[in-house]
């Protein structure tokens, strides 16, 4: 059986990771493509069997709209040539706009299409212009992937029941395989994701400058557009030896091996993979109880701390809570370990593997 994922790059990102995974466990029930919008070098490992693809060369930086018109043509021909080429039985897409390509270009070849959703639709702005769109060619897929009961309430407004499927994201298996659960923890905090406004990093470095630290550090894995925003914000709070913006980094596992306290700042989100990785590695955690994903996660005092969003005063709080007692530190840390296994790799890939047979029939 042939399949084919369709994503817009490789780079590295949350949604990147999870479909690298997944095509990396099915590659053994599969034949597995890959198709990106456009050509880029695979961020995360990928399983030397998957056929990788891509639709053009470069993306255009800001189009006209003739341009922008030419350029969607120009890749629905070429993603519908690929999909023809390699006899393909089944197309997976994995973000919006990817998501919409592979519906149409299925529907031409007359194949069945899953398209994936990995942000909460109703907290991430595409325009009224791709919304409408969105609406129309959604309920032409065979199924929509999504990862919480929040996103499916949305999607029921234009979407049938039937079509929708709640799929948690799986641990990355490379990733999970090397968590220690024996090994010394820090006095780092640890935030993960890209530097922009919805990851809100900005509320963490306040927080951070406002809290007796006692030694600790704070850790920020990612890149985007705010690292000069926030690197001026560290200089004014005096917090340059204190704070590091560590950008992309492959060896993540460490961080969580170390780390004596993970925080999750978000906005909102579709689900929050590092925030899951974490408790996963024993981190105890403390996240905004942003849509979607947190509070499903998370049982407020008892395995973490749910916050409201943008609140700096309940995140200091909560962190000098946290910094002052050792002993909360380890009961969240275990009541953490003990929410995760239905993450576990295998699990989710056997949804997926039963979900694709079933669009298939």
């Amino acid at each position: 059986m042939n399949v084919a994922f369709v994503i817009s790059s490789l780079t590295a990102g949350g949604a990147e990771r999870v479909l690298s995974n997944l095509a990396n466990e099915l590659v053994e029930d599969f034949n597995i493509t890959i198709i990106t919008l456009y050509k880029c070098q695979p961020f995360y490992p990928l399983h030397k069997e998957i056929n990788l693809k891509y639709c053009k060369e470069h993306s255009i930086d800001s189009p006209t709209t003739l341009q922008s018109l030419v350029n969607h043509c120009t890749l629905f021909y070429n993603l519908n040539k690929l999909l023809k080429n390699h006899q393909i039985d089944i197309c997976i897409g994995f973000m919006s706009t990817s998501n919409l390509y592979a519906i149409l270009a299925s529907k031409l070849r007359k194949i069945p299409s899953i398209i994936s959703e990995r942000i909460h639709p109703e907290y991430y702005d595409i325009g009224a212009f791709w919304n409408f769109i969105r609406e129309k060619i959604y309920p032409l897929a065979t199924h929509l992937v999504i990862q919480t009961e929040s996103i499916k309430k949305y999607f029921e407004t234009y979407m049938t029941s039937e079509q929708l499927r709640i799929i948690k994201n799986p641990l990355a298996p490379n990733l999970a395989s090397k968590r220690n659960l024996n090994g010394k923890r820090e006095k780092i905090i640890l935030n993960i994701g890209r530097l922009d406004n919805q990851k809100n990093q900005d509320l963490l470095i306040r927080a951070f400058a406002n809290i007796h630290q006692d030694g600790w550090i704070l850790n920020i894995i990612g890149e985007g557009v705010n690292r000069k925003i926030y690197e001026d914000l560290i200089e004014s709070l005096h917090l340059e030896n204190k704070v590091k913006l560590l950008g992309i980094r492959s060896d993540v596992h460490s961080y969580f091996n170390q780390a004596g306290i993970f925080v999750f700042t978000s906005r909102f989100e579709g689900f929050p993979n590092a925030l899951t990785e974490a408790m996963y590695f024993g981190v105890p955690c403390i996240s905004t109880d942003c849509p979607s994903g947190p509070s499903e996660l998370i049982q407020n005092g008892f395995n973490g701390y749910l916050i409201p969003v943008g609140d700096q005063l309940s995140l200091e709080k909560r962190l000098q809570e946290l910094i002052d007692s050792p002993d909360l530190r380890m009961r969240f840390a275990a009541n953490a370990i003990k929410n995760t296994d239905e993450f576990e790799s295998e699990l989710v890939t056997n949804q997926w593997k039963s979900l694709i047979m079933q669009s298939l029939k």
